[in-house]
């Protein structure tokens, strides 16, 4: 299986070389660069351009339906690490995802053009969203399990706050850098400019990107004759699909663990999910909204860092309450930028003249520093959680473990964020930002009856 096809690359691409042997700067994050991207084109550059063709709310926390190709991405995540290599698959998938990114362009070209609003038809669009969705999430699975087989425990700790900043980079120049080229030069420039970097991508992996461990380990006679063997080969692999979700259900407090996945972040989710809309309503345009996603990413990298050496060096057991507890202090701060809605709506049903609605509204560097505030926070507890899970991971089943766990985490942002528009339609935005600063509550209980240590082997 992998051994094979290990060797077929050999043959064609010359003597391997050792991803244990390279220094890792280089390759985690150019390939955490390609899971972010893709990441930001759907969940926010997709929003932001949804928001600014005029989308009604609910369509556009719509958006957070995609998160179903990473909450389903466990029930194919075994047959990655049983075909071909992890390496492979990375390639392969970027190179797709770019394509696919292209094709959506066009349909965003074509919707801009009309400016139909609230009836623009986004059929072609939301296809090719879900077609990214499927490949981003496959890639996904490649990425996470390679960088579980290139690194040891404590290089992958310590290169955990670089994987996450990579992510928040590549987040960085969707959110600010396609959304600015998008509202300023069209959205044909923005997606066609993020297709041109994932195809970019794929190419210079496919040069550059060094083998895995299990790629260059010495193959097993026993195992290689198994695999050769067609009923074995079909006996073998559907041990090792029904092991790798046992496996993991089975750990120490596996309730708990489940619970604490799913609902770590359900507050960031919503926030994140009608950020967007509520900034819209404050009279903030799709390019000065990418200049404070700039701030706003960069202060999540700065966090996400900042954890990860934080638990480097204190370990996750002694780090992960105080990390969880800034984050649930950071949530109510969206109520300060919600709160000013009110008098605004007010104002323009009594026809109060609009200059003095203004002193109401927010300065663009008080919601600037709101943003960045939380958004550290939540880069903190997004290396916190991606530590926690990978501690819960078997090495013999890293990638799909790790796909499991981030697929619960996904389908938690997906349930809540897919009808969040409906409950900001209907509710409005004082009393739904109060609901995400309260969805913190179960996490901060769950906190301290998780197991924090190695999971057993």
């Amino acid at each position: 299986m992998r051994t094979g096809s290990a060797e077929l690359e050999a043959e064609a691409d010359g003597p391997p070389r050792a991803a244990r042997d390279d220094h890792p700067l280089v390759w985690t994050t150019t390939t955490y660069f390609a899971e972010g991207l893709p990441w930001s084109l759907l969940h926010q550059v997709a929003a932001e351009f949804f928001t600014a063709i005029g989308l009604p709310a609910r369509q556009v926390g719509y958006t957070s339906a995609l998160h179903v190709t990473g909450s389903l991405k466990f029930l194919w995540s075994p047959l990655v690490d049983l075909f071909g290599t992890l390496r492979l698959w990375m390639i392969a998938t970027q190179a797709a995802m770019g394509l696919a990114v292209g094709y959506l362009a066009l349909h965003a070209q074509r919707l801009e053009a009309l400016g139909l609003g609230a009836g623009s038809d986004t059929t072609w669009v939301w296809a090719a969203l879900v077609i990214v969705g499927v490949l981003s999430a496959t890639h996904d699975i490649a990425c996470d399990g390679y960088y579980m087989d290139a690194l040891d425990k404590d290089a992958q700790a310590r290169y955990s706050g670089l994987r996450i900043a990579a992510f928040r980079i590549a987040m960085l120049v969707g959110n600010a850098g396609l959304v600015y080229i998008g509202g300023r030069f069209g959205w044909l420039a923005g997606f066609g400019c993020g297709a041109a970097m994932l195809l970019a991508l794929a190419v210079f992996h496919h040069f550059q990107l060094p083998r895995g461990a299990s790629e260059r380990a010495e193959p097993d006679p026993a195992a290689t004759a198994e695999a050769n063997d067609p009923r074995g080969s079909a006996a073998a692999r559907a041990r090792h699909v029904a092991a790798a979700y046992l496996s993991f259900l089975g750990q120490r407090s596996a309730l708990v663990v489940l619970l604490f996945i799913t609902t770590y972040k359900l507050g960031d989710a919503l926030m994140f999910s009608m950020g967007k809309v509520l900034l819209r309503e404050l009279g903030v345009g799709t390019e000065t909204r990418a200049l404070i996603n700039l701030v706003s990413v960069l202060s999540m990298i700065a966090g996400a860092t900042f954890a990860g050496a934080w638990i480097a060096r204190a370990r996750l057991a002694r780090a992960l309450l105080p990390i969880t507890l800034i984050m649930a202090l950071s949530e109510p701060l969206y109520l300060l930028l919600a709160s000013a809605t009110v008098p605004m709506q007010l104002g323009a049903a009594l026809e109060i003249p609009a200059s003095l609605l203004e002193l109401y509204r927010p300065s663009i560097a008080t919601i600037t520093g709101v943003l960045a505030i939380e958004q550290f926070a939540g880069g903190m507890a997004t290396t916190a959680q991606m530590i926690f899970i990978m501690r819960r991971c078997h090495p013999d089943h890293k990638a799909a473990h790790y796909a499991f766990a981030t697929a619960l985490y996904a389908f938690a942002q997906m349930a809540t964020g897919t009808y969040s528009g409906l409950l900001y339609e209907a509710q409005g935005p004082l009393i739904y930002f109060s609901v995400t600063s309260v969805v913190c509550i179960p996490a901060l209980v769950l906190v301290n009856l998780i197991p924090t240590s190695e999971r057993a082997r």
